[in-house]
């Protein structure tokens, strides 16, 4: 993605400006300055030349955090995350000290790189609970999903640009991660299954048919740079993503699924043909040698898992042992959680998923605000999504993959909130003013 050499310079005073209007009393305005920054990790580094400028992402959500004290509220809000993201994060510090000992390495201190590592994880569940600390307007959520829309628009355009003069006739190993940066090309796939299955869901309910075709028109734009990826998790991610979304509200999408199932290899590039077909050779019986690196990184993380079942080895451990022939991941997110924190981290792990997965779906089923309805079926979708691709690598714990289904789940919390403030004062059900539906229509 090509930037102006101003750009950077741009955004370090609108971050500074930001901070201190969050501060002053405005909040949100944090995360209409960090919102479209996240998917782009490479727009984030042109930041580090700048004093401060590696850890905007940390002072502007701590701005926020004062903005809210000042307005005397807490910043730990009762969302149904609160108690499981305050346990789970401090079981994940001692689960890091603990690691230390194993790794025979000094003691995870703030500006050590295992410290480092845990500090930008818990970054994201801050921003869920930031976010319903701040209890953003309905107005205020939409421009919040306008913002990511034109992330993921300047994303999957700046993608599309460059892969689309490839030749896909043949399938290469050269592969793109756009404005991803160190996410890689699978990263970058499964945020782009994740986004797609999301913006459909908004689709579903949107009744404007401008606001319903631009969410369509991002979500197909993002399913053809999913395409060039040739993300075999990726392709699984959006599949798994579309038939919930089928079975939970909309029908026709199965019928549109079970077609494209029948029909895809005539569709798409050789490229994805020769990747989706190369899994496994029918004629040798074997499978390629991607595969069969997974295969042997899994036995291996099964063996290493056995030796510490309980707590594993601790937190950000298995990216120091270089184990199988350097690599730094399972490529299994859920066998890394075993490795590194054991049954025990496994356990709090799935109950944050099952949280975030339930209390979606819970808002999707109970709210009388459609606006509501389709930001808990969207983050439902994005679960399933998201659960499917970590099944084939970290997808997790990076920002600028994940990000989104976090404020996605701080916007759920704060919908639970005010769909039950709301029926408990019996107040009808929302409607839209016409503030909302300019801006939305903005799309």
């Amino acid at each position: 993605m090509h930037f102006s050499g101003i750009t950077p310079l741009v955004l370090y005073a609108a971050a500074i400006l930001c901070g201190i209007w969050s501060i002053a009393g405005k909040p949100i305005v944090g995360f209409y300055y960090l919102v479209p920054l996240l998917p782009l990790q490479t727009l984030r580094y042109r930041l580090l030349e700048y004093p401060l400028g590696g850890s905007i992402v940390g002072l502007i959500l701590v701005a926020m955090a004062i903005g809210v004290l000042r307005q005397r509220s807490s910043i730990l809000p009762k969302t149904p995350w609160t108690r499981v993201i305050s346990v789970y994060s401090i079981f994940l510090l001692i689960s890091l000290i603990l690691g230390a000992f194993y790794l025979d390495m000094k003691l995870p201190l703030p500006g050590t790189p295992r410290f480092g590592i845990w500090e930008d994880y818990m970054m994201m569940p801050a921003m869920l609970l930031m976010l319903a600390a701040v209890r953003p307007t309905r107005l205020e959520m939409r421009i919040i999903i306008i913002l990511m829309c034109a992330s993921t628009l300047l994303l999957s355009k700046s993608y599309f640009s460059v892969m689309a003069n490839r030749d896909f006739s043949t399938y290469s190993e050269d592969r793109e991660a756009g404005s991803m940066g160190y996410a890689g090309s699978n990263g970058l796939a499964a945020y782009e299954a994740q986004i797609t299955v999301f913006l459909v869901a908004l689709a579903v309910f949107e009744k404007k048919i401008l606001p319903r075709l631009a969410l369509y028109g991002i979500a197909a734009l993002s399913s053809v740079c999913l395409m060039f990826t040739l993300s075999r998790g990726g392709y699984l991610a959006l599949l798994a993503g579309w038939f919930f979304l089928g079975v939970a509200k909309k029908r026709s999408l199965l019928v549109l699924l079970a077609a494209f199932l029948l029909t895809w290899s005539t569709i798409v590039p050789e490229a994805v043909r020769y990747r989706v077909f190369m899994t496994y050779d029918q004629e040798n019986k074997t499978v390629d040698h991607s595969a069969e690196t997974r295969l042997d990184l899994w036995d291996d993380a099964m063996h290493l898992f056995a030796s510490n079942p309980a707590t594993g080895t601790g937190f950000a451990t298995y990216a120091f042992m270089h184990r199988i022939g350097g690599y730094e991941d399972t490529h299994n997110y859920f066998l890394k959680i075993l490795v590194e924190t054991g049954v025990v981290g496994m356990l709090f792990f799935l109950w944050l998923l099952g949280r975030t997965f339930f209390s979606g779906l819970w808002l999707f089923w109970t709210a009388t605000d459609p606006f509501f309805k389709a930001l808990g079926l969207g983050l439902a979708c994005w679960m399933v999504s998201c659960v499917v691709a970590n099944c084939f690598g970290d997808r997790w714990s990076f920002l600028q993959v994940n990000g989104y289904m976090w404020i996605i789940a701080g916007m759920v919390a704060h919908g639970l909130t005010v769909e039950s403030a709301e029926k408990a004062a019996g107040v009808p059900e929302a409607v839209e003013d016409d503030a909302e539906a300019l801006v939305l229509a903005a799309v």
